[in-house]
Protein backbone atom coordinates (compact mmCIF):
# COMPACT_ATOMS: atom_id res chain seq x y z
CA UNK A 1 0.00 0.00 0.00
CA UNK A 2 1.03 3.71 -0.66
CA UNK A 3 2.37 5.74 2.50
CA UNK A 4 0.96 9.28 3.72
CA UNK A 5 3.31 11.98 2.69
CA UNK A 6 3.16 14.58 6.14
CA UNK A 7 5.08 18.15 5.61
CA UNK A 8 7.22 18.75 8.61
CA UNK A 9 9.05 22.33 9.48
CA UNK A 10 12.61 21.79 10.06
CA UNK A 11 12.27 21.44 1.44
CA UNK A 12 10.21 22.83 -0.82
CA UNK A 13 10.89 21.02 -4.03
CA UNK A 14 9.99 22.82 -7.24
CA UNK A 15 10.00 22.25 -10.46
CA UNK A 16 7.47 21.68 -13.60
CA UNK A 17 3.92 22.50 -12.79
CA UNK A 18 1.93 19.06 -11.79
CA UNK A 19 -1.74 20.39 -12.58
CA UNK A 20 -4.82 18.50 -11.56
CA UNK A 21 -8.41 19.56 -11.83
CA UNK A 22 -10.41 21.34 -9.26
CA UNK A 23 -13.73 20.06 -9.77
CA UNK A 24 -15.60 21.88 -6.60
CA UNK A 25 -18.01 24.68 -7.62
CA UNK A 26 -18.28 27.70 -5.11
CA UNK A 27 -20.80 25.88 -3.16
CA UNK A 28 -19.55 22.69 -2.77
CA UNK A 29 -16.37 24.18 -1.89
CA UNK A 30 -18.10 26.50 0.60
CA UNK A 31 -19.82 22.87 2.21
CA UNK A 32 -16.53 21.00 2.68
CA UNK A 33 -14.46 24.08 4.29
CA UNK A 34 -17.36 24.35 6.74
CA UNK A 35 -16.72 20.49 7.71
CA UNK A 36 -13.32 20.84 7.87
CA UNK A 37 -12.81 24.03 9.58
CA UNK A 38 -15.97 22.47 11.91
CA UNK A 39 -13.92 22.59 15.23
CA UNK A 40 -12.09 26.17 15.54
CA UNK A 41 -11.16 26.25 19.36
CA UNK A 42 -7.95 27.53 20.13
CA UNK A 43 -5.93 24.18 22.13
CA UNK A 44 -5.73 24.81 25.76
CA UNK A 45 -1.67 25.86 27.29
CA UNK A 46 -0.50 26.72 23.26
CA UNK A 47 0.75 30.73 23.75
CA UNK A 48 3.34 29.46 21.83
CA UNK A 49 5.44 32.72 21.61
CA UNK A 50 5.05 33.59 25.04
CA UNK A 51 7.67 34.72 27.11
CA UNK A 52 7.52 34.32 30.92
CA UNK A 53 7.81 37.38 33.56
CA UNK A 54 10.69 35.15 35.11
CA UNK A 55 12.70 34.15 31.53
CA UNK A 56 12.01 38.13 30.84
CA UNK A 57 14.04 39.12 33.69
CA UNK A 58 16.42 36.93 33.58
CA UNK A 59 16.96 37.80 29.95
CA UNK A 60 16.54 41.52 31.01
CA UNK A 61 19.47 41.12 34.03
CA UNK A 62 21.79 39.51 31.12
CA UNK A 63 21.05 41.63 28.24
CA UNK A 64 21.06 45.15 28.40
CA UNK A 65 18.52 47.09 25.81
CA UNK A 66 20.65 50.03 26.10
CA UNK A 67 23.37 48.23 24.55
CA UNK A 68 24.47 48.54 20.83
CA UNK A 69 22.24 46.08 18.48
CA UNK A 70 25.37 44.08 17.69
CA UNK A 71 26.44 43.59 20.74
CA UNK A 72 22.72 42.71 21.93
CA UNK A 73 22.37 40.17 19.05
CA UNK A 74 25.90 38.18 19.91
CA UNK A 75 24.91 38.16 23.69
CA UNK A 76 21.30 36.77 22.93
CA UNK A 77 23.15 34.00 21.36
CA UNK A 78 25.33 32.94 23.67
CA UNK A 79 22.72 33.35 26.44
CA UNK A 80 20.49 31.32 24.63
CA UNK A 81 23.31 28.36 23.28
CA UNK A 82 26.61 28.85 24.97
CA UNK A 83 27.60 25.22 26.69
CA UNK A 84 28.28 27.34 29.62
CA UNK A 85 25.25 29.30 29.25
CA UNK A 86 21.53 28.36 28.90
CA UNK A 87 23.14 25.39 26.01
CA UNK A 88 19.86 24.88 24.46
CA UNK A 89 20.66 22.50 21.69
CA UNK A 90 19.13 21.76 18.23
CA UNK A 91 16.91 18.15 18.60
CA UNK A 92 14.95 17.04 15.90
CA UNK A 93 12.17 15.87 18.64
CA UNK A 94 8.95 17.52 19.06
CA UNK A 95 7.79 21.12 18.37
CA UNK A 96 7.82 22.87 21.39
CA UNK A 97 6.60 26.04 22.18
CA UNK A 98 9.21 29.40 23.34
CA UNK A 99 8.80 28.38 27.16
CA UNK A 100 8.75 24.68 26.44
CA UNK A 101 12.15 25.13 24.49
CA UNK A 102 13.55 26.50 27.17
CA UNK A 103 12.23 24.38 30.26
CA UNK A 104 13.48 20.73 27.83
CA UNK A 105 16.73 23.28 26.61
CA UNK A 106 15.93 21.67 23.06
CA UNK A 107 13.92 21.96 20.03
CA UNK A 108 13.91 21.66 16.58
CA UNK A 109 14.62 24.51 14.09
CA UNK A 110 11.13 25.68 14.34
CA UNK A 111 10.85 25.93 18.05
CA UNK A 112 14.78 27.04 18.51
CA UNK A 113 13.79 30.15 16.25
CA UNK A 114 10.40 30.65 18.04
CA UNK A 115 12.62 31.16 21.50
CA UNK A 116 15.05 33.78 19.81
CA UNK A 117 12.47 35.43 17.74
CA UNK A 118 10.49 36.21 20.68
CA UNK A 119 13.47 37.22 23.14
CA UNK A 120 15.47 39.36 20.64
CA UNK A 121 12.06 41.38 20.33
CA UNK A 122 12.09 41.15 23.71
CA UNK A 123 15.80 42.67 23.86
CA UNK A 124 14.47 45.72 21.30
CA UNK A 125 16.20 43.29 18.65
CA UNK A 126 14.53 43.48 14.65
CA UNK A 127 13.69 39.43 14.29
CA UNK A 128 11.43 37.67 12.14
CA UNK A 129 10.83 34.18 10.68
CA UNK A 130 11.75 33.18 7.56
CA UNK A 131 10.86 30.22 5.69
CA UNK A 132 13.67 29.11 3.47
CA UNK A 133 14.07 26.50 0.37
CA UNK A 134 16.86 23.81 1.14
CA UNK A 135 17.40 20.64 -0.86
CA UNK A 136 14.85 17.93 -0.24
CA UNK A 137 14.66 16.11 2.97
CA UNK A 138 12.58 13.21 3.79
CA UNK A 139 12.40 10.81 6.51
CA UNK A 140 9.96 7.58 7.46
CA UNK A 141 8.18 6.38 10.19
CA UNK A 142 5.94 3.80 9.38
CA UNK A 143 3.73 4.11 6.36
CA UNK A 144 4.58 7.70 7.07
CA UNK A 145 6.44 9.60 4.63
CA UNK A 146 7.91 13.06 5.86
CA UNK A 147 9.33 15.76 4.15
CA UNK A 148 11.02 18.37 5.90
CA UNK A 149 10.93 22.45 5.51
CA UNK A 150 12.99 24.93 7.28
CA UNK A 151 12.76 28.02 8.90
CA UNK A 152 15.64 30.18 9.90
CA UNK A 153 15.83 33.74 12.50
CA UNK A 154 16.25 36.73 10.37
CA UNK A 155 16.18 40.34 11.40
CA UNK A 156 17.96 43.69 10.30
CA UNK A 157 20.45 45.93 12.07
CA UNK A 158 20.72 49.50 11.78
CA UNK A 159 23.92 49.51 10.41
CA UNK A 160 21.63 48.58 7.39
CA UNK A 161 23.07 44.52 7.51
CA UNK A 162 20.83 41.73 8.06
CA UNK A 163 21.80 38.59 10.41
CA UNK A 164 20.62 35.28 10.32
CA UNK A 165 20.56 32.50 12.53
CA UNK A 166 20.07 28.89 11.33
CA UNK A 167 19.39 26.04 13.52
CA UNK A 168 19.83 22.93 11.18
CA UNK A 169 23.10 22.24 11.70
CA UNK A 170 23.23 20.28 7.80
CA UNK A 171 21.12 22.05 5.82
CA UNK A 172 22.01 23.74 2.54
CA UNK A 173 20.26 26.43 1.37
CA UNK A 174 20.70 29.46 -1.40
CA UNK A 175 20.62 33.17 -0.54
CA UNK A 176 18.12 34.42 0.64
CA UNK A 177 15.71 36.11 -1.43
CA UNK A 178 12.29 36.22 -0.45
CA UNK A 179 10.56 38.46 1.78
CA UNK A 180 10.04 37.74 5.98
CA UNK A 181 7.34 35.32 6.87
CA UNK A 182 4.46 37.07 8.74
CA UNK A 183 4.08 35.51 12.09
CA UNK A 184 0.74 33.84 11.52
CA UNK A 185 2.50 31.37 8.87
CA UNK A 186 5.28 30.06 11.39
CA UNK A 187 2.13 29.87 13.86
CA UNK A 188 0.71 27.87 10.80
CA UNK A 189 3.61 26.19 11.02
CA UNK A 190 3.46 25.37 14.23
CA UNK A 191 -0.02 24.10 14.38
CA UNK A 192 0.85 21.94 11.45
CA UNK A 193 3.97 20.71 13.09
CA UNK A 194 1.83 19.63 15.90
CA UNK A 195 -0.68 18.00 14.04
CA UNK A 196 1.78 16.13 11.90
CA UNK A 197 3.19 14.52 15.33
CA UNK A 198 -0.31 14.02 16.43
CA UNK A 199 -1.16 11.72 13.50
CA UNK A 200 2.33 9.94 14.07
CA UNK A 201 1.21 8.66 17.70
CA UNK A 202 -1.96 7.52 16.14
CA UNK A 203 -4.14 10.38 17.30
CA UNK A 204 -6.11 11.36 13.86
CA UNK A 205 -9.10 13.55 16.20
CA UNK A 206 -5.79 15.47 18.02
CA UNK A 207 -4.11 15.78 14.80
CA UNK A 208 -7.37 17.39 13.14
CA UNK A 209 -7.57 19.53 16.02
CA UNK A 210 -4.18 21.01 15.33
CA UNK A 211 -4.69 21.36 11.46
CA UNK A 212 -7.63 23.59 11.45
CA UNK A 213 -5.87 26.02 13.71
CA UNK A 214 -2.85 25.71 11.03
CA UNK A 215 -5.31 26.55 8.31
CA UNK A 216 -7.15 29.21 9.60
CA UNK A 217 -4.26 30.68 10.64
CA UNK A 218 -2.15 30.09 6.75
CA UNK A 219 -5.43 29.24 4.39
CA UNK A 220 -3.04 29.19 1.63
CA UNK A 221 -0.29 27.06 3.12
CA UNK A 222 -0.18 24.13 1.30
CA UNK A 223 1.79 22.27 3.74
CA UNK A 224 -0.76 22.60 6.02
CA UNK A 225 -3.79 20.91 3.54
CA UNK A 226 -1.45 18.28 2.91
CA UNK A 227 -1.52 17.05 6.46
CA UNK A 228 -4.74 17.64 6.99
CA UNK A 229 -5.51 15.33 3.49
CA UNK A 230 -3.52 12.85 5.53
CA UNK A 231 -5.37 12.93 8.81
CA UNK A 232 -8.75 13.28 7.58
CA UNK A 233 -8.00 10.13 5.24
CA UNK A 234 -6.44 8.50 8.74
CA UNK A 235 -9.56 9.31 10.16
CA UNK A 236 -11.86 7.53 7.71
CA UNK A 237 -13.18 11.10 5.90
CA UNK A 238 -11.98 10.08 2.38
CA UNK A 239 -14.93 13.02 0.87
CA UNK A 240 -12.75 15.74 3.14
CA UNK A 241 -9.20 13.62 2.47
CA UNK A 242 -9.64 14.16 -1.05
CA UNK A 243 -11.14 17.63 -1.01
CA UNK A 244 -7.79 18.69 1.44
CA UNK A 245 -5.23 17.41 -1.21
CA UNK A 246 -6.98 19.22 -3.93
CA UNK A 247 -7.10 22.39 -1.59
CA UNK A 248 -3.29 21.94 -1.28
CA UNK A 249 -2.40 21.42 -4.88
CA UNK A 250 -4.81 24.58 -5.50
CA UNK A 251 -2.46 25.91 -3.63
CA UNK A 252 1.08 24.81 -4.79
CA UNK A 253 0.74 23.00 -8.19
CA UNK A 254 4.40 21.97 -7.59
CA UNK A 255 3.50 19.92 -4.09
CA UNK A 256 4.44 16.84 -4.94
CA UNK A 257 2.99 15.12 -1.07
CA UNK A 258 -0.04 15.86 -2.05
CA UNK A 259 0.15 14.57 -5.27
CA UNK A 260 1.04 11.24 -4.28
CA UNK A 261 -1.37 11.35 -1.01
CA UNK A 262 -4.55 12.01 -3.81
CA UNK A 263 -3.02 9.32 -5.90
CA UNK A 264 -3.05 6.81 -2.67
CA UNK A 265 -6.19 7.74 -1.73
CA UNK A 266 -7.91 7.24 -5.24
CA UNK A 267 -5.88 4.04 -5.71
CA UNK A 268 -7.37 2.68 -2.10
CA UNK A 269 -10.56 3.59 -3.61
CA UNK A 270 -10.64 1.44 -6.54
CA UNK A 271 -10.24 4.47 -8.66
CA UNK A 272 -7.18 3.39 -10.49
CA UNK A 273 -7.31 5.51 -13.69
CA UNK A 274 -7.51 8.27 -11.82
CA UNK A 275 -4.72 7.10 -9.81
CA UNK A 276 -2.78 5.97 -12.98
CA UNK A 277 -2.71 9.70 -14.59
CA UNK A 278 -1.56 11.43 -11.36
CA UNK A 279 1.39 8.35 -11.11
CA UNK A 280 2.33 9.09 -14.23
CA UNK A 281 2.49 13.10 -13.40
CA UNK A 282 4.34 11.99 -10.78
CA UNK A 283 7.22 9.70 -12.39
CA UNK A 284 7.64 12.47 -14.86
CA UNK A 285 8.39 14.99 -12.67
CA UNK A 286 11.07 12.22 -10.56
CA UNK A 287 12.58 11.75 -13.99
CA UNK A 288 13.48 15.38 -14.02
CA UNK A 289 14.18 15.85 -10.62
CA UNK A 290 18.11 15.85 -9.81
CA UNK A 291 17.55 15.41 -6.18
CA UNK A 292 14.89 12.97 -6.92
CA UNK A 293 17.63 10.63 -8.60
CA UNK A 294 20.11 12.02 -5.78
CA UNK A 295 17.64 10.61 -2.79
CA UNK A 296 17.24 7.28 -4.91
CA UNK A 297 21.11 7.43 -5.31
CA UNK A 298 21.57 7.81 -1.56
CA UNK A 299 19.20 4.77 -0.79
CA UNK A 300 21.49 2.23 -3.16
CA UNK A 301 24.60 3.63 -1.37
CA UNK A 302 23.39 2.78 1.95
CA UNK A 303 22.55 -0.82 1.09
CA UNK A 304 25.72 -1.18 -0.76
CA UNK A 305 24.26 -1.06 -4.25
CA UNK A 306 27.28 1.27 -5.72
CA UNK A 307 26.83 0.33 -9.42
CA UNK A 308 22.88 1.33 -9.09
CA UNK A 309 24.03 4.51 -7.08
CA UNK A 310 26.44 5.58 -9.61
CA UNK A 311 24.39 5.57 -12.46
CA UNK A 312 21.73 7.51 -10.71
CA UNK A 313 23.90 10.01 -9.32
CA UNK A 314 25.28 10.30 -13.28
CA UNK A 315 21.70 11.39 -13.85
CA UNK A 316 21.30 13.70 -10.89
CA UNK A 317 24.48 15.29 -12.63
CA UNK A 318 22.94 15.22 -16.22
CA UNK A 319 20.26 17.12 -14.86
CA UNK A 320 22.03 20.14 -12.58
CA UNK A 321 25.38 20.22 -13.27
CA UNK A 322 26.51 22.65 -10.22
CA UNK A 323 25.55 21.27 -7.28
CA UNK A 324 28.97 19.62 -5.36
CA UNK A 325 26.80 17.60 -3.35
CA UNK A 326 26.60 15.41 -6.36
CA UNK A 327 30.19 15.06 -6.97
CA UNK A 328 30.78 14.23 -3.51
CA UNK A 329 28.74 11.75 -2.92
CA UNK A 330 29.91 10.26 -6.93
CA UNK A 331 33.45 10.06 -5.52
CA UNK A 332 32.53 8.73 -2.12
CA UNK A 333 30.60 5.96 -4.43
CA UNK A 334 33.83 5.66 -6.72
CA UNK A 335 35.87 4.82 -4.07
CA UNK A 336 33.75 2.08 -2.72
CA UNK A 337 34.11 0.90 -6.30
CA UNK A 338 37.55 1.07 -6.20
CA UNK A 339 38.22 3.76 -8.96
CA UNK A 340 40.51 5.49 -7.17
CA UNK A 341 41.23 7.97 -10.10
CA UNK A 342 37.56 8.82 -11.04
CA UNK A 343 36.70 9.57 -7.25
CA UNK A 344 39.50 12.11 -7.42
CA UNK A 345 38.17 13.67 -10.15
CA UNK A 346 34.60 13.93 -8.56
CA UNK A 347 36.56 15.68 -5.62
CA UNK A 348 38.35 18.34 -7.38
CA UNK A 349 34.86 18.85 -9.42
CA UNK A 350 33.41 19.58 -6.66
CA UNK A 351 35.76 21.71 -4.62
CA UNK A 352 35.82 23.50 -7.93
CA UNK A 353 32.18 24.35 -7.53
CA UNK A 354 32.61 25.46 -3.69
CA UNK A 355 31.21 24.26 -0.67
CA UNK A 356 27.82 23.60 0.96
CA UNK A 357 26.90 26.46 2.81
CA UNK A 358 29.85 28.29 3.89
CA UNK A 359 28.84 29.21 7.30
CA UNK A 360 29.91 26.87 9.84
CA UNK A 361 28.55 25.96 13.55
CA UNK A 362 29.93 28.47 15.79
CA UNK A 363 31.93 26.77 17.96
CA UNK A 364 30.19 25.78 21.17
CA UNK A 365 26.78 28.19 19.93
CA UNK A 366 24.93 24.98 18.02
CA UNK A 367 23.94 27.07 15.22
CA UNK A 368 25.11 29.04 11.93
CA UNK A 369 25.23 32.55 12.31
CA UNK A 370 25.74 34.89 8.56
CA UNK A 371 25.53 38.62 7.78
CA UNK A 372 25.15 40.07 4.92
CA UNK A 373 24.04 43.61 3.14
CA UNK A 374 20.18 43.42 2.77
CA UNK A 375 18.06 45.01 0.53
CA UNK A 376 16.45 48.77 1.79
CA UNK A 377 12.92 47.69 0.53
CA UNK A 378 13.26 44.38 2.62
CA UNK A 379 14.48 45.91 5.70
CA UNK A 380 11.61 48.91 5.54
CA UNK A 381 9.23 45.68 5.17
CA UNK A 382 10.20 43.66 8.15
CA UNK A 383 10.18 46.93 10.26
CA UNK A 384 6.86 47.67 9.36
CA UNK A 385 5.72 44.28 10.37
CA UNK A 386 7.88 44.25 13.79
CA UNK A 387 5.87 47.03 14.61
CA UNK A 388 2.44 45.33 14.35
CA UNK A 389 3.09 42.95 16.46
Amino acid sequence: MRGWLLMLACVAMTGCTLGVQYPYSEVAEQRLLGQVLADTRVPDGEDIMYLSPAFESQLHQRIDRSWPAPQRLAELRKFLFADDELDIRYHSGVTRTAMETYAARSGNCLSLTNLFVVSARSLGINAYFQQVDIRPSWGQQGSLTIRYEHVVAAGHLPNGLRYVVDFLPDAVFDEFDTLPSADRDALSMFFSNKGAEQLLKGDQMGAIHYLQQAVRLSPDSSSAWTNMGAAQRRAGNLELAEFSYLHALQRSQQNLSALNNLAALYDAQGRVHDAEKITKRVQRYRRRNPYYQFLLANRFFDAGQFLEAEVLLQAAIRLKDDDPSFYRALALTYAQLGDERQARQMRQRANRLGGSDPVALDPGLSHRFRVDRSDPNEGAIARIQNRSQ
